[in-house]
């Protein structure tokens, strides 16, 4: 309501103005009454959505997929090899049997007949 609407409604008298309280105090009760269905439908809702296989009879491929987080813990050490160890890798060779040329027939990584 503006402040012209309520002006002209006080100056039609006091009758005027306890009408336009009792309108404005049934429609806060309805409001109020609706705010407090929606609160129990929000929590209804909350409550179903936070349902799982562990916390009710619903089965296990109701759950959404969660990724399993890591148990594993961190031990500290660096990452890689070891410290000191010689490690192993193909040594190249003069004459190699077979040559690789993925390019060259148009058929990706085929050992090309040499």
């Amino acid at each position: 309501m503006k402040r012209e609407d309520i002006l002209k409604v006080y100056e039609a008298g006091p009758e005027a103005v306890i009408k336009l309280a009792g309108t404005l105090n049934a429609t806060i009760f309805e409001q109020s009454e609706q705010i407090t269905a929606l609160q129990e439908r929000v929590k209804a809702l909350e409550d179903q959505l936070n349902k799982n296989s562990r916390n009710s009879s619903k089965p296990p491929s109701t759950d959404g997929f969660i990724k399993p987080k890591s148990q594993r813990q961190k031990s500290g050490m660096p990452v890689g090899g070891q410290k000191g160890h010689a490690g192993h890798t193909l040594k190249m060779v003069g004459e190699p049997d077979r040559l690789r040329n993925p390019g060259a027939c148009g058929k990706g990584d085929q050992a090309a007949s040499g």
